[in-house]
């Protein structure tokens, strides 16, 4: 092959939540690997991967490493991998005894006793996550690291029971951790946060790393371990800490949508996206409340792709990117822009025929000297 370097082929569209690829061939007889569940492929085999330009490519076998020269002209040719980019969205939720009251609350008194209440914000948040048929890491646990940490105060504090740390497949664990009566008593949102994004911890360096997001639920003003009065600022500064880390945060309320409560959630709401009047979640009843946190982890679900190598950012529209055949236009409304020299963004209608396919393939191929392999 002269003249070009096929480097990306992903294969088995995201969000298809129980999608499986057998293991095929591509058009030079290599073998693709289905890997990562709805993530995508690894196609293995073959030389891989670009060349450095009309002074000859450079041949490699799939690590990048190795190879041989090239003669003058040629630039090497095949299937590089790329990663469907894999979101890590930490839940830190509320366990404190008013989320037993009714949800919607409808005027009355929250609950001071923690207790096992079908109709309460607890039973309405924990349905909207793990419920078999409609929660959300239910229906997603294998294309998002989902984690999750209920602060309390009894009997340890800020967390009754350890936070489990997020990962792919982490349905189970989560089962586990979100029981049916939450642990109260007090609401010590500002240590849990701050603990929890020490525990995330995201490595900057790391080109393949998904998003990493903080879902914040709660429906009571943030206190201490062992004072019940309110106190505001533990939870603006580790917000702070989190976006100063670049980890996202989103803010679901599920109390009252007014007073002092609501301009401070809002307020970490801002800080958690970076931005001034950011979407505060208010769902006003159960239906909402999950239909809120289906948008929120669906919409991390992205159309993000890693490549194993660089693209010129200065030449990328000069490559050609297909989905299930169909070219996409470089740049455009519907098609494909490349986010940063490894990255390949799908947009608009060719992001959303990604995610709704269950089959769906994509290629990019770039000329020599566009393109440099790992």
């Amino acid at each position: 092959m002269r003249g070009m370097a096929r480097v990306a082929r992903w294969a088995c569209a995201a969000v298809a939540l129980t999608s499986a690829c057998s293991s095929s061939k591509d058009d030079n007889g290599n073998k693709v690997i289905p890997g990562g569940g709805p993530f995508g492929n690894i196609a293995q085999g073959g030389k891989a991967t670009g060349g450095s330009g009309g002074k000859g490519g450079s041949s490699s076998g799939s690590s990048g490493k190795g190879g041989a020269s090239m003669p003058d002209g040629q630039c090497a040719s095949g299937l590089a991998h790329t990663t469907r980019l894999t979101p890590r969205v930490m839940m830190v939720l509320d366990g404190s005894c008013s989320m037993t009251t009714d949800y919607p609350a409808n005027g009355a008194r929250s609950e001071t006793q923690c207790r096992e209440n079908p109709n309460g914000r607890w039973a309405a948040l924990r349905n909207a996550l793990i419920d078999p048929q409609r929660g959300v890491v239910t229906r997603l646990a294998s294309a998002v690291e989902f984690g999750v940490g209920v602060f309390g105060n009894a009997p340890r504090c800020p967390f009754p029971t350890d936070p489990i740390a997020p990962t792919i497949d982490n349905l189970q664990a989560i089962q586990g951790a979100l029981p049916m009566v939450q642990p109260g008593m007090y609401t010590p949102a500002g240590l849990a946060l701050d603990m929890i994004y020490d525990m995330i911890n995201p490595d900057p360096l790391d080109s393949e790393a998904g998003p990493n997001i903080v879902i914040f639920a709660t429906d009571g003003e943030p206190n201490s371990c062992d004072n019940a009065d309110p106190n505001y600022q533990p939870s603006i500064d580790a917000v702070t800490k989190g976006h100063n880390k670049g980890i996202l945060t989103y803010v679901i309320s599920l109390a009252d949508a007014t007073g002092m409560f609501h301009d401070h959630l809002q307020q970490l709401a801002d800080i958690g996206a970076g931005v001034t009047g950011a979407q505060l979640y208010e769902p006003n009843n159960p239906d909402e409340l999950e239909a809120n946190l289906q948008v929120l982890v669906g919409g991390a679900v992205g159309c993000d792709i890693a490549l194993n190598g660089n693209v010129s950012m200065e030449r990328a529209c000069e490559g050609r990117v297909t989905l299930n055949g169909d070219n996409l236009k470089c740049n455009g409304d519907d098609g494909w822009i490349l986010t940063d020299s490894r990255h390949i963004r799908l947009q608009g209608k060719a992001c959303d025929s990604l995610k709704a396919s269950s089959s769906a393939m994509l290629d990019a191929s770039f000329p020599c000297g566009v393109f440099m392999v790992d």
